[in-house]
């Protein structure tokens, strides 16, 4: 007769502490593969896969075989267990989880199941390890399939974006090229009016004429996004010693590493003097951003050789796309948290 032992307390909590890294570790990723990776790692580290097959179907569409130290790759409909694995997707919650006494089938969610792990291992073990492993490998799936929807909705916002993007683009060329022939001086007076000329940046009214539009589409599309308020530290003092064409430089600096601490959808615009704005279409908490751009202004202070030191103090804030607050509340908030991280510096 087989007794049913439960696992130590000490085993549990080394579990759950493993579960918990993972999570953070996949609210950090934005690529599939990295999701993949994380998940094959936790599945051998966990629950010791011999190999496995993941197959995903709906938006996301995947077909990913693991070894036994947790490596993804791509799989074909010529795997042994793909037919199994597509039984499972159609046969519902009622198919047994063990297929014999060396796979097991997991599939989530219960109930209109979209996603299943086939798992195996070349030795037999007892009714509670199976139970443990099914509980894991569940959590582990759920948590992956649920990152890997959010990577594909960015994916698909981005991709819309753009798509809105050039579509704006191309309408406002047109309506340019008909400017130019009415008067090219004209047309030059408009964009300049939306642009910083010292950096190339957007200025404020370039800024809300495009984040206005990104925010609206984040609301509609209930997507995480965010502000950033950045200052230039010590300009006053580069321009009273140096002079102000090293003033300028420092400005482009600047510029230059906040536009690479961003992604290229998001909105980086010069609101004058030291000042400048950004809006980030982004799922990451915003003291992401701003680690990224303390580590970029390293960077760059230890690689380029300046006069000067590039320092720049920074503020953001998480919009919430499902209040009634404006885009310029936010940037006010932003500026707010920008002064008083300032401030604590020079305490």
């Amino acid at each position: 007769m087989t007794h049913m032992t439960e696992p130590s307390p000490d085993l549990e909590a080394r579990q759950l502490r493993a579960l918990l890294t993972m999570s953070r570790e996949l609210m950090q990723v934005d690529k599939p593969g990295a999701a993949l990776a994380l998940a094959g790692r936790a599945m051998a580290e966990l629950a010791h896969i011999d190999s496995a097959l993941l197959l995903v179907r709906g938006e996301i569409n995947e077909c990913i075989d693991f070894d036994r130290e947790g490596r993804p790759d791509k799989a074909t409909a010529g795997h042994d267990w793909y037919r199994m694995a597509l039984a499972r997707l159609d046969s519902g919650p009622e198919h047994a989880a063990m297929v014999d006494r060396r796979t097991m089938l997991v599939g989530v969610p219960s109930r209109h199941t979209m996603a299943v792990l086939a798992a195996g291992w070349t030795g037999d073990a007892a009714p509670d390890t199976w139970d443990e492993r099914h509980s894991l490998l569940g959590t582990i799936l759920e948590l992956s399939i649920a990152t890997l929807g959010r990577i594909s909705a960015r994916t698909s916002l981005e991709a819309l974006v753009s798509v809105q993007y050039e579509q704006m683009a191309g309408s406002a060329l047109a309506h340019a090229d008909e400017l130019a022939r009415r008067d090219e001086s004209d047309v030059a007076t408009r964009a300049l009016a939306l642009t910083d000329v010292l950096t190339g940046l957007n200025n404020r009214r370039g800024f809300f004429a495009q984040a206005e539009h990104m925010f609206k589409l984040a609301r509609r599309k209930q997507t995480g996004c965010a502000v950033i308020y950045a200052d230039i530290d010590g300009l006053k003092l580069v321009n009273d010693q140096l002079g102000h064409a090293t003033g300028d430089r420092l400005i482009q600096d600047a510029a230059s590493v906040l536009r690479e601490s961003l992604r290229d959808s998001d909105v980086l615009a010069r609101f004058g003097g030291d000042e400048f704005v950004a809006f980030a279409l982004d799922d990451a908490h915003p003291r992401v951003i701003l680690a990224r751009l303390q580590d970029n202004l390293r960077a760059f202070n230890l690689m380029q050789e300046r006069t000067y030191l590039l320092g720049v103090s920074a503020g953001a804030v998480q919009c919430d796309p499902g209040s009634g607050t404006a885009l310029l509340d936010y940037v006010q908030s932003a500026d707010r948290e920008m002064y008083l991280h300032k401030r604590s510096c020079l305490h």
